[in-house]
């Protein structure tokens, strides 16, 4: 991985000064990193300073969710290969600011896999009385998911009335502490001082012009539309479950043309959407309205195609509901943002859609032998594909920043990497810091 924007200014002086101060500053030195994200500013200047750390955290953290999404997927061994696609199936803009940019993944990946920890403990829950110390664990839990990022740590105390609602009389002590953790996560996050005054960074709207100019123009994309493999995924898996169900022949054309027409729609509007140049942050300056509003009804149209799918197939399934309306938590809270906009918060919605996607797809496709071994297949080929693309960023980076004209401060950088998805602000130039880059060599 390499460093880019951020990582530099969290890993030098701002980023000291900062931890010093409980991460306030002036918002016209410190802007939107004045904040309460206690923990995730605290891992990303650690393993900014340690590279062992930085890939102990990498891997723990990254395990740990796919472990998460295993167990709630029932185990079989389609879900664990689904649960090992994971990163394989994510659109470019997650991989660019979340897979692999280290800023990216300390604020989105530890939370989520916390969340999900919680989530198998209830699931274990179920099974077997869990001791007392399952309180004091699901407290933790609760307390240290909610300082990473602000969508999570409201999210999740929504996430925790939902489960203690579902269970009603059968609550147990440790579905209370998560949510004291969470309460208490969130009360000490917003009160810091970052989110009280006047700030240059974040904003907030309520103004429904703006709300749909942003979520039409841009904000959708990234929910719904550029997440291909897991629609195709998703609406193949619905498609297979129809044709195997007990349903009469009129429900079965009409489900199958749906899911038919989803598929081949969202085939061509990404090839449609593929002509249209994005920026650096994957989104679109300027988009045809036609094409922005059309996406975007078709879109709301598939959310809901989606949540009919789960009343008919999954009707008392507790976890696949929780997923369906986490989803529209965390998404419904980004609405009302205005600034900063960028895909890092979807990651969270797309983390619940693929636990949806896994429940149809293991359904659907467990008992077909040639399916695992289809994604066996293409989990090792596309793993060998990542490592090599990183592996030759690594070395042309490694090359240009070797410059002493560059580390010196004296000449900026000309030469991008191979495969610039892989580092974020797509390799953005000016994003690479010298100093660091001149320490990093001995020089």
């Amino acid at each position: 991985m390499i460093p880019s924007g951020d990582d530099y200014f969290w890993g030098g002086e701002q980023g000291a000064y900062l931890i010093r101060h409980m991460f306030y500053g002036p918002q016209a030195i410190y802007g939107g990193s004045s904040n309460g994200r206690y923990f995730g500013n605290t891992l990303e200047i650690f393993t900014m300073h340690s590279l062992p750390l930085a890939a102990f955290s990498y891997g723990l953290f990254w395990t740990l969710l796919l472990w998460a999404m295993w167990r709630l997927a029932g185990r079989s061994i389609t879900a664990l290969l689904l649960s090992l696609a994971f990163a394989f199936t994510l659109q470019g803009a997650f991989i660019n600011n979340v897979l692999a940019w280290n800023a990216g993944f300390v604020n989105y990946v530890p939370p989520m896999a916390l969340v999900l920890s919680y989530l198998v403990i209830v699931d274990y829950g179920q099974k077997k009385v869990l001791p007392w110390l399952f309180a004091l664990l699901t407290l933790v839990l609760g307390y240290s998911a909610g300082l990473f990022t602000e969508a999570l740590t409201l999210g999740q105390i929504c996430l925790a009335v939902l489960v203690i609602l579902y269970f009603n009389k059968r609550t147990k002590l440790y579905h209370i502490t998560y949510l004291l953790g969470t309460i208490v996560s969130a009360i000490v996050m917003f009160s810091h001082p970052g989110y009280h005054g006047k700030s240059t960074y974040r904003g907030t709207t309520f103004d429904p012009k703006v709300i749909w100019s942003w979520f039409s123009n841009v904000t959708h994309f990234w929910l719904i539309t550029f997440n291909v493999i897991l629609l195709a995924a998703i609406l193949l898996a619905i498609l297979t479950l129809v044709l195997k169900s007990d349903f009469s022949r009129v429900k079965k054309i009409i489900l199958s043309i749906i899911s038919v027409a989803f598929l081949f729609y969202y085939a061509v509007a990404n090839a449609i959407l593929r002509t249209i140049p994005k920026n650096d942050m994957y989104g679109y300056n300027s988009i045809s309205q036609p094409i922005a509003v059309t996406d975007t009804l078709v879109s709301i149209l598939l959310i809901i195609f989606i949540g009919y799918c789960i009343f008919i197939f999954y009707k008392t399934d507790a976890k696949m509901w929780l997923y369906y309306l986490m989803t529209g938590v965390i998404a419904g809270q980004l609405l009302f943002v205005s600034a900063p906009v960028n895909c890092r918060g979807y990651f969270l919605t797309y983390v619940f859609m693929y636990l949806i996607a896994m429940r149809f797809v293991v359904d659907a496709f467990s008992k077909v032998k040639l399916v695992n071994w289809v994604i066996a297949l293409v989990v090792v080929l596309l793993g060998a594909s990542y490592q090599s693309m990183l592996y030759q960023n690594h070395q042309v980076n490694l090359e240009r920043v070797s410059d002493p004209e560059f580390y010196n401060g004296k000449k900026a950088l000309t030469k991008h990497v191979p495969y610039r998805q892989f580092v974020w602000s797509n390799d953005l130039l000016n994003q690479q810091n010298p100093t660091y880059w001149k320490n990093y060599l001995g020089k």
